[in-house]
């Protein structure tokens, strides 16, 4: 069997002549030249003039967070987040991020660590307090 193409009238019409062909295969090729060209210029042009849209610093509260956004800490995976929760249900809000330290499986590295991207904010009052 041949290709089907070939005996249809309709298709035999709609075929374009070599030179058209050609001619429609430059254009195209041009066309997609100019518009690689233009986007690379642009890109390249603008690059230094634009700000970075990079990931922006967060801080966490430690006293509000949940298990899901503490584990965005350095060093906190799903266990020590949910040590953090535990501690913070059975003994109240971290006054500071010092108030770590009593949480099991957190040392001073991890302390440190997260100077820079958590905060003990809200109330201090122990749990049974009042």
């Amino acid at each position: 069997m041949g290709d089907p193409h070939t005996s249809d009238p309709a298709f035999a019409e709609a075929v374009l002549p070599p030179s058209r062909r050609r001619l429609l295969l430059r254009l195209w090729a041009a066309c997609t030249l100019l518009l690689a060209v233009r986007a690379f210029a642009h890109g390249m042009l603008t690059a230094n003039v634009r700000p970075s849209l990079g990931a922006l610093p967060t801080v966490i509260d430690i006293n509000r967070a949940s298990v899901a956004e503490l584990q965005a800490l350095p060093g906190i995976g799903p266990a020590r987040a949910e040590a953090i929760v535990l501690h913070r249900v059975r003994h109240g809000s971290f006054s500071d991020i010092d108030g770590l330290l009593l949480v099991d499986g957190i040392g001073d590295d991890t302390v440190a660590s997260l100077r820079s991207c958590a905060v003990a904010v809200g109330p201090h009052e122990p749990k049974g307090a009042r």
